[in-house]
């Protein structure tokens, strides 16, 4: 497995910032069943996928720009 789709499977568990956004890409996904999860994440194409990876990564940076440094330490 490549280090992307294991990046890419671990989002669909929870968010890394502990709450998810209200726009959370992966919001949808993580209120499916667990099988429901992976055969939706595997019937993406890698286009799809790439997608939900830069719309997450996008939105930690962001959030991690707001996180106090303190926290961030703990985290």
């Amino acid at each position: 497995m490549k280090e992307e789709n294991s990046y890419y499977y671990g989002l669909v568990f929870g968010c890394p910032m502990k709450e998810e956004t209200e726009t959370c890409a992966y919001k949808h996904i993580r209120q499916l069943s667990l099988p429901e999860r992976i055969a939706y994440l595997n019937s993406l194409t890698s286009y799809d996928r790439a997608v939900l990876i830069k719309e997450h990564k996008s939105c930690l940076c962001q959030r991690e720009n707001k996180v106090p440094f303190s926290r961030i330490a703990i985290l």
